[in-house]
């Protein structure tokens, strides 16, 4: 197996591989190398390296046929036969960045698995530690040190999978891997503690002057960070804004999650689509736990119509709806309906999960 310490692709791709740098720049040419140290490309014949923490974004090419398979099937929630083609593919040969590739996919395959079935967690960390093992200096070792923290949260690992990511932030500072790799080390940590029942531990992280929410919001506004970083934090900032409201909901109930998000959609601007429609459907699962069923209902079917989020609360709300029509009796549209569509159109989303037991499936 080839050593990814360096990372060196014997053989030139067909298609162009693409690296999108923070400043919102994108570079073509062959990709020759990606490590913690820099990632190469040759382009029209000239070599150059650019600094891991420039990099926003890298793309190899397109995967080969059983990669795209083992993909599609994990995004279908067949996780085994993900695992099965991802192994598969990466001892197939071909270009050399396909085996890590594979070997990692494989190892996120697992999680995926764990995450429905926890009794398949420890195949998952022993995959992300293999994979961890095999290539320490990679590019991707950020990716596969937080799936590891996340494998070793549903094992019941919680302090080991809060130390590697309190080692991951270390790592990323030293390594000068930038600030988006720091912060997404620590907001995997907050989640792991609320993943493992431990919200104290997490609002701890999450709140407050000195918190992460803080910091990404101030990192997010920093003139002097390139416009395609600033528009990642603030992703990063309202992931974290969302990731607190849940955190506070799971210690203080809907009334707490509805006076937080009273607050942040009060005084907080610039907000994203997302964390305006998570704090609409926490106020809205408020109204509908006081019995103001119309209300939460009307609520949601606005976000549902109006704002343009991302998979995860457009799951969400979904999900929601369906709950608050069938309290309604199934009036004006079934429930089953609504957890249907959170199945078939968000298949991978915890909120599907949760949808299929809601349906016996």
């Amino acid at each position: 197996m080839l050593s990814l310490t360096s990372f060196l692709l014997a053989v030139p791709l067909l298609a162009q591989g693409r690296v999108v740098q923070i400043d919102g720049t994108v570079i073509q040419g062959t990709i020759t190398a990606a490590t913690v140290e820099g990632v190469s490309l040759r382009v029209d014949g000239s070599d150059q390296t650019i600094p891991p923490g420039q990099v926003l974004r890298l793309h190899f090419g397109p995967p080969p046929p059983m990669v795209a398979q083992a993909a599609a099937a994990a995004s279908r929630l067949e996780f085994q036969n993900a695992a099965n083609l991802y192994a598969e593919a990466a001892t197939t040969g071909g270009d050399a960045w396909v085996t890590p590739f594979a070997q990692l996919g494989r190892a996120e395959a697992l999680l995926g698995w764990a995450s429905f079935d926890r009794g398949h967690a420890p195949e998952a960390v022993s995959a992300f530690r293999e994979w961890t093992a095999s290539h320490p200096d990679h590019f991707w070792i950020p990716r596969a040190r937080m799936g590891l923290a996340q494998a070793l949260a549903l094992e019941g690992k919680v302090e080991d999978a809060a130390n590697e990511m309190q080692d991951l932030a270390n790592f990323a500072f030293e390594k000068n891997l930038g600030k988006r790799v720091e912060f997404e080390a620590r907001l995997t940590r907050s989640r792991v503690y609320l993943t493992a029942d431990q919200a104290a531990l997490a609002r701890q992280r999450l709140e407050g002057s000195g918190g992460l929410v803080a910091a990404l919001k101030q990192a997010s506004v920093d003139a002097a960070s390139p416009p395609a970083l600033r528009a990642s934090l603030r992703q990063q900032w309202q992931s974290a804004q969302i990731l607190l409201g849940d955190t506070i909901e799971s210690i203080d109930g809907l009334e707490g999650a509805q006076r937080y998000w009273e607050r942040i959609l009060r005084t907080e601007t610039g907000l994203g689509a997302d964390a305006r429609a998570a704090g609409q459907i926490a106020m809205a699962n408020a109204a509908r736990a006081q019995g103001k069923l119309r209300e939460a209902q009307f609520a949601l079917a606005e976000i549902a119509a109006v704002l343009n989020t991302g998979p995860d609360t457009a799951a969400r709300t979904l999900y929601s709806l369906g709950e608050v029509c069938a309290e309604l009796g199934d009036k004006p549209t079934p429930g089953k309906v609504y957890f249907q569509r959170v199945i078939d159109l968000y298949p991978s989303s915890t909120w599907a999960s949760q949808a299929r037991k809601k349906l016996g499936q």
